[in-house]
């Protein structure tokens, strides 16, 4: 019997919820993760944890998917994390970090706004970018 390659999956956002869940998912099929946190280092130390109780690899990154000035230095942690990890390439990359404006639709200001629009689409566009040069060829993006 062969043995199946390392994968590696970054997942945005995956200290708790969707995230965790996909983490935790991808754990127990046999995939390393890269969570990313943006407050929360405990709840990602927590999945972290769950990866190595199974015997897999896991890091726990700080990441504010909505602060675009901060991707070339967490390109940086996380090009050492793969090489701690494995040969240093990504198999996945979940863009799932989000939030959401709790005010009513009328009352939204356009601050709140900008700040949807660069955590949902400015920001894991430009991650996408700054990341896809680590990723393995066939790599997958979500």
């Amino acid at each position: 019997m062969t043995e199946q390659a390392q994968r590696i999956a970054l997942i945005t956002g995956g200290s708790r919820g969707l995230g965790h869940n996909m983490a935790t998912s991808l754990i127990d099929r046999g995939v390393d993760v890269i969570v990313t946190y943006r407050e929360r280092a405990e709840s990602a130390q927590a999945v972290v944890a769950y990866a190595r109780e199974r015997g897999r690899g896991a890091a726990a990154l700080q990441l504010d998917v909505g602060d675009v000035a901060s991707f070339g230095a967490f390109a940086d942690r996380l090009r050492g994390a793969l090489l701690e990890l494995g040969d240093g390439k990504l198999d996945f990359l979940v863009n799932n970090a989000g939030h959401g404006v709790h005010a009513p639709f009328v009352e939204t200001t356009p601050e709140q706004l900008r700040g949807l629009v660069d955590v949902h689409f400015v920001g894991p566009f430009l991650l996408t970018q700054r990341v896809v040069g680590l990723m393995r060829d066939g790599g997958r993006i979500l």
